[in-house]
């Protein structure tokens, strides 16, 4: 029997059956309230269904804030996202009257408060330089390795260490080859021949001795034994036990290997010692992969040193090499620079500009007065009267004075728009925001 005052306790059934609808209550008074505040006019000031004890017919101007383009409403107000004040906006009319599809109009007064102005387009040179950082290397086509053309033991050596300065004809090791001092021996036997021959001898032996002094003096020279040291072996008429191996160019000592040492047995075409040449250097410069169309064989180049303040060195693009980067989307180049006082190193950083080629006579407008998407680029033309127009563009080169060429879109002399706040987000632009109020408007009972 039931206690009087007291509800009987609910089923199982009837609990869920509760729950279910409070838990549909809810899903539906929060898609009601947070689903669409705009149509109800939760948010003050934002596009509501009209003033207070206004006409639901009633039109008035519509409004837009300039930093965010998706907020729209009709009539004045204040921006819930930024606080600033709504600009009126309304569309262009043609002569007709009918309402054009992609002008706006804006406000003097609310275009001179949110910073709207406008300049012509002009004709000028442009030009366009490609900056980048480079490293420092050695010229390639000054490097020398330094090896004999035949065999032997190294037992004197002038230059062991990395960073020794030679020059042309310094002495680097001496050398003992038994094949050199064979070839030696030729070459007197050779020439003590020919002098013993007597002038009234016939004429075809004497041919063949001189024919003979000159093969073993060849072979001399195939060993890059110079005619000074042929010349000495000559005079003096004895075989000269060590050949001494002169450096066949001058510069900087870069690599010494192992067997540049006394005592160490040398065969023949094994390198001792790289020189490099410092009087002319390479800088390796990135370009990136959107300019390699600017840049070719021959461009002049600016290149500069940290070391150096306030110093530049001239270059020239030597060439660019045949492999992209696929980590870095960019492609080396190679710029030659002279290098009198072999001041500059290999592993130094550096600032290159080269100097890219220059269009005569191009339409230019401000940087600034471009929107750029990755899709396009958008350029606010300044019609008059507070009327502007949305126009796409085709950029070319741009300069190094801040100013940009446009190939097609804009006419010499068409005002257009250099700053406009209201304008930053492409892909939100005035157009579309109020394209998306009037299909609002339109879908309305």
């Amino acid at each position: 029997m039931t206690r009087r005052g007291k509800l009987p306790p609910m089923g199982p059934i009837f609990r869920r059956f509760a729950i279910a609808m409070f838990f549909l209550l809810g899903v539906v008074l929060a898609g009601f309230i947070f689903g669409n505040p705009l149509q109800l006019g939760f948010l003050p000031n934002y596009r509501g269904d009209g003033p207070p004890g206004g006409s639901a017919t009633a039109t008035l101007p519509m409004h837009i804030c300039p930093m965010h383009p998706q907020v729209v409403q009709e009539g004045p107000g204040s921006c819930p996202i930024c606080g600033m004040d709504l600009v009126p906006v309304t569309s262009v009319q043609d002569s007709q009257g009918t309402e054009s599809d992609r002008a706006i109009f804006i406000d003097s007064a609310q275009a001179q408060r949110v910073g709207v102005t406008s300049e012509p387009a002009r004709r000028e040179t442009v030009g366009r330089n490609l900056r980048t950082l480079g490293v420092l290397d050695f010229n390639a086509d000054r490097i020398s390795w330094i090896n004999t053309k035949f065999s032997g033991w190294i037992e004197n050596v002038h230059v062991s260490y990395v960073g020794q300065t030679v020059e042309m004809g310094e002495p680097l090791f001496d050398i003992y080859s038994p094949e050199l001092v064979s070839t030696q021996e030729e070459y007197l036997r050779a020439l003590e021949y020919q002098r013993s021959l007597q002038t009234g001898r016939n004429a075809d032996v004497r041919r063949q001795a001189a024919s003979l002094l000159r093969s073993s003096g060849d072979r001399l020279r195939y060993w890059d034994v110079s005619e000074e040291q042929i010349r000495q072996l000559r005079d003096r008429g004895e075989v000269q036990r060590l050949m001494t191996v002169r450096s066949p160019v001058g510069g900087v000592i870069t690599e010494v290997m192992d067997q540049a040492l006394e005592g160490i047995f040398v065969n023949a075409g094994h390198n001792l010692y790289r020189i490099a040449d410092l009087t002319s250097i390479w800088v390796h410069a990135d370009i990136h992969e959107a300019d390699l169309g600017w840049i070719e064989e021959g461009q002049s180049a600016s290149v500069a040193f940290s070391h150096r303040p306030g110093r530049t060195a001239r270059g020239t693009v030597l060439f660019l090499y045949p492999e992209l980067s696929a980590e870095t989307r960019t492609l080396k180049t190679c710029v030659e620079v002279d290098n009198p006082d072999g001041s500059l190193r290999a592993g130094m950083y550096a600032e290159v500009t080269i100097e890219g080629p220059s269009i005569r006579d191009a339409v230019t407008i401000t940087d600034t007065a471009i929107l750029r998407s990755g899709q396009r680029d958008v350029v606010f033309v300044d019609l008059g009267d507070g009327h502007f127009e949305p126009r796409d563009v085709q950029i070319g080169v741009r300069g190094e004075n801040g100013r940009t060429q446009i190939v097609r879109g804009i006419e010499d002399g068409e005002r257009v728009v250099t700053h406009a706040q209201f304008m930053l987000d492409s892909e939100t632009s005035l157009r579309e925001a109020l394209d998306r109020f009037r299909r609002r408007e339109t879908a309305k009972p």
